[in-house]
């Protein structure tokens, strides 16, 4: 988007408020845990020289912002409690998502079960500690629903997104990412609770672009620390550069799942190394100091471009590098096209 003349404000939304947050806990201050490994995310990103690319927002930071629109969403009946949890009633019709889940296809895929739920498409927007006798009502003042209910929970998964999407780009954006198992029902539900939180006069509606990435696997596992399939970044960073990291998933479509294996990342290490040998042996011998392109290359500067424009191609991209080199390019060229896709060389 950059090389494009955009500048786009790509948010990454930490979730710091979570159940299972509290559970691992116990007897510690969660802030002590949360900090504890936001430090490590920033160590990690730092040391694959990618820290520049985002702004992180924290949960904790926008409870105000979503207890305040729970209880209007509660004042105008458009939600209701149950045993202390808060439900957002499914909007009527159903239209067919994004994803290409119609009425039919929710009917089969509730989330959230619960006896006290009206229909079970209805997505739960506050997550209660415990459960309440007491049922809201209209009639109730914001006040006694506060005391009874948003003083012990959690906001839901679901409307913690959609809510912080709300806040920061008014619900109006270009780009929406996660990984493939996300569509349902996580970004499902963020499509639905968006169209609820949207303004009724709202009139310049965009389009929301869904790129779904695959899943990282060791073994045909998907890679997680739950089950302990993993491999940290940190210790990949001991035998590999950031680089050639990098360029280990840049070789493979997005859209596909990944198989990290010893093969695999060898062959991102050699793609790596011959890049880096064109500059070195381009700097030890003429000392050049980089230029700005020439007709030739901005026109192949625009090639390669064209090439990332085709759902992010960047797999292609790095071949139309390497073809690149091996035509002896104007250096220029090769270090406008690696600095793109994020590779740092000096």
């Amino acid at each position: 988007m950059r090389a494009k003349g955009y500048s786009p404000l790509a948010v990454v939304q930490l979730t710091d408020i979570d159940p299972k947050i509290y559970s691992k806990a116990r007897n510690t201050d969660t802030k002590k845990i949360t900090r504890k490994y936001f430090r490590r995310l920033m160590k990690d990103l730092a040391a694959l020289e990618v820290l520049d690319n985002f702004c992180f927002s924290r949960v904790s930071d926008f409870q105000i912002q979503m207890k305040d629109q729970i209880i209007n969403l509660i004042m105008s009946n458009s939600a209701y409690s149950y045993g202390g949890n808060v439900y957002l009633n499914s909007p009527r019709p159903l239209l067919v998502s994004p994803f290409g889940n119609g009425p039919e296809e929710l009917d089969n895929m509730p989330i959230d079960l619960s006896d006290g739920k009206i229909d079970q498409k209805d997505i739960m927007i506050w997550n209660a500690d415990n459960f309440y006798p007491y049922e809201f009502t209209t009639s109730d003042s914001a006040n006694n629903y506060i005391h009874n209910f948003l003083v012990s929970g959690v906001p839901g998964w679901h409307f913690q997104d959609s809510q912080i999407i709300k806040t920061i780009f008014n619900g109006r954006y270009d780009f929406h990412g996660g990984a493939s198992e996300l569509v349902y029902p996580h970004h499902e539900f963020i499509y639905r609770l968006l169209g609820k939180l949207r303004p009724n006069d709202s009139t310049d509606e965009k389009a929301v672009s869904w790129i779904h990435l695959g899943i990282l696997k060791i073994n045909s596992r998907k890679m997680s620390n739950s089950s302990g399939n993993v491999i940290s970044t940190r210790t990949a960073l001991k035998s590999y550069n950031p680089n050639t990291i990098k360029i280990f998933f840049l070789n493979h479509p997005y859209r596909n799942d990944i198989e990290y294996t010893k093969e695999k990342i060898e062959k991102a290490n050699l793609i790596d190394e011959k890049i880096a040998s064109f500059f070195c042996d381009l700097f030890c011998e003429n000392m050049r100091r980089m230029q700005k392109l020439d007709k030739k290359s901005q026109t192949k500067y625009s090639n390669f471009i064209k090439i990332l424009d085709k759902n992010y191609d960047t797999r292609d991209a790095l071949g139309f590098i390497l073809e690149c080199i091996s035509d002896k390019d104007n250096p220029d060229l090769i270090n406008k096209m690696t600095f793109t896709l994020g590779l740092r060389y000096y």
